[in-house]
């Protein structure tokens, strides 16, 4: 390996591996040594063609070569505790630790709700029969150090036929004082056969210290199952955040993904679909407002395996001086997946020469029955509409306001989860007033 930070962060691990494991049940801590493995075999991402070009534009060992502290126990600091901004059932985690007074809780219908570590105590069987599942055979070294290190997390669980009326809503707070902290959160979400829910995701900064998450969920989709996950990324400017989503859909089941992202000094977010059953529909959008100093990756991978599957993706990007937005996405089509029907859009605006978007859309197709099309744009705001809003009295900047929420629309619009559009337009404008 080219360095020494592989070794170093298996030293970290084997340094404190009792700790990590301590207390913590068989589903988590049976796959740590095989991950162990297979983050020493691949290493960290590097930049350009080592990992092909999923990371061609965004250099994930710069962000680990940083020194961080890592706390193996929790701790909850009454200054850092917050419960999360949307209505709904509720969950905080702060540094990747549950801090609800109940961890879990079921419902009398079965629904399961609260700590991955709890309900790996509680339901070994159930968790161990998804855990790891998809990250270790579709993941990368970035996800294998997540499995080796990771303690505790979000778990959701919606049982056959059932629905859940309100939205599971999910909190990351991170805080530290004076000191550079990591974290590794791990969320697995399992939705039997004609269930229906909601899930959002909030990932934000409790403090103004540098943190660094790398995240790893799990989402399965039981046949006609129904879910929606949005997820907001509002971390401070010094903090950065790796998060690997890998989801698993069966015939006839809709998931719909928004993730949005609005603060945090890097961020990147990764979204893996398999669409395994027929008739399966995923819908993956995304939102990255870009401001100086920022990297926003939004790179999806999207797997027709089965027949007659849909696929639908929206991506909007604006990135002002000095940011920096990344589109990159895979539609994969296998030879047996006739009638698939899959779309792709990355429209992208720069506020200024010193603004960057890379926008680069992938097609691999092998059946010959299929109707797929893909599209990137890159461009400015138009200036000729500017003047014309000008002449009808209408200020310059709020001029240029207006076209940019006009532009992002499109995607805000498409919010999932119902009583949330308002709020992320609201976030939106207020980043879109400071770019």
């Amino acid at each position: 390996m080219e360095s020494s930070l592989e070794k170093q962060l298996v030293e970290l691990y084997l340094a404190g591996a009792d700790i990590i494991g301590e207390g913590l049940p068989a589903p988590l801590n049976r796959p740590r040594a095989g991950a162990l493995e297979t983050f020493n075999l691949l290493g960290i991402p590097p930049r350009g063609s080592g990992y092909g070009d999923r990371y061609h534009y965004t250099d994930l060992r710069n962000l680990f070569q940083q020194e961080y502290e890592r706390y193996f126990t929790p701790s909850y600091p009454s200054a850092a505790l917050a419960m999360p901004e949307t209505e709904g059932e509720r969950l905080s985690l702060l540094n990747g630790f549950c801090t609800s007074e109940q961890p879990l809780t079921r419902s009398e219908n079965g629904v399961i709700f609260g700590s991955l570590a709890a309900a790996a105590k509680a339901y070994p069987e159930l968790v161990e029969r998804y855990y790891n599942q998809l990250a270790e055979s579709q993941g990368d070294a970035v996800s294998a150090l997540n499995t080796v290190f990771a303690q505790d997390g979000a778990f959701v669980y919606v049982p056959q036929g059932v629905r859940a009326e309100r939205p599971f809503v999910i909190s990351f707070s991170y805080y530290s004082e004076g000191e550079s902290l990591a974290g590794f959160a791990r969320n697995l979400f399992v939705f039997e056969s004609g269930s229906r829910a909601q899930v959002v995701i909030e990932n934000r900064s409790a403090s103004d210290e540098t943190y660094f998450d790398c995240q790893v969920r799990e989402v399965f989709a039981a046949e006609d199952a129904r879910a929606d996950i949005v997820e907001l990324f509002r971390m401070n400017g010094r903090s950065s955040i790796v998060s690997g989503s890998f989801t698993e859909q069966q015939a006839s089941s809709r998931v719909h993904t928004l993730s949005v992202g609005l603060e945090g000094r890097l961020i990147r977010g990764d979204q893996h679909v398999a669409l395994k059953g027929r008739g399966a529909e995923n819908h993956t959008d995304g939102l990255m407002l870009s401001g100086a100093g920022q990297h926003i990756d939004f790179t999806t991978d999207i797997r027709h395996i089965s027949r007659d599957c849909t696929s639908y993706e929206v991506f909007k990007g604006i990135a002002s001086d000095g940011g920096t937005g990344v589109f990159s996405g895979r539609i994969y089509v296998a030879q047996d997946a006739q009638k698939t029907q899959a779309y792709q859009q990355s429209n992208n605006l720069l506020l200024g020469d010193g603004a960057h978007i890379y926008a680069k859309p992938q097609l691999e197709i092998y059946a010959d029955d299929v109707k797929c099309s893909h599209g990137a744009t890159v461009g400015q705001l138009s200036e000729e509409a500017v003047y014309y809003m000008r002449q009808r009295g209408i200020p310059e900047q709020t001029a240029r306001r207006l076209q940019m929420a006009g532009f992002i629309n499109q995607v805000v619009e498409r919010t999932p989860v119902e009583g949330l559009t308002e709020r992320i337009e609201r976030l939106a404008a207020d980043k879109i007033e400071r770019m």
